[in-house]
């Protein structure tokens, strides 16, 4: 009798140890490739960098961009998209734009000055993530809006860039790996 008890006990705590293995997440490691890319125009450098927001996977860019000319040139981000894999995915959100700015398309050019840099973390629209009041899932301890996680796979911007009246467009590449 204390045989078969011991074996149902041993048994019991076997089980309930390989239930909770079973149950354990799997936390994937992200990387990008290159880490940051950057690109050079007789009118500007532009370099874009994948970032995590208290999360480990990437859910934003940070987009610098350097004035090189002797003139204003602005960031068209009604024009400028979000790209995955070569497919138009939409435009990018940041702090302090208006969603109805958003939805309307309407969103005003960003000036950057003759010989002046410019920084901005910039959110994929399609890639917003909604935490509601109760709800964690998106690593966060308060409702709001949060980037999304950027998929694996070639991630891009394609900068809409307003120069001495003409439009210049450039795409700039990320590799986002999924470990």
């Amino acid at each position: 009798m204390k045989y078969i008890r011991t074996r149902l006990i041993t048994g019991g705590i076997v089980i309930l140890m390989l239930a909770s293995l079973g149950c354990s997440a799997v936390v994937y490691e992200y990387a990008s490739s290159p880490v940051s890319k950057r690109i050079e125009t007789q009118v500007f450098i532009a370099s874009v960098t994948p970032g995590k927001e208290d999360t480990h996977y990437f859910s934003f860019f940070t987009l610098d961009i350097e004035n090189k000319s002797d003139t204003d040139i602005e960031i068209d981000w009604n024009k400028t998209r979000y790209l995955h894999d070569g497919k138009n995915r939409g435009g990018f959100v940041f702090a302090g734009i208006e969603p109805a700015r958003v939805r309307e398309q309407s969103i005003p050019n960003e000036v950057i000055r003759p010989k002046t840099q410019f920084s901005k973390q910039i959110f994929p629209l399609a890639k917003i993530a909604l935490a509601e009041r109760k709800d964690y899932s998106a690593g966060k301890d308060k409702p709001g809006l949060y980037g999304g996680k950027l998929p694996n796979g070639e991630n891009s911007i394609l900068l809409a860039i307003q120069s001495n009246g003409q439009l210049i467009r450039k795409k700039i590449s990320i590799v986002i790996l999924e470990k």
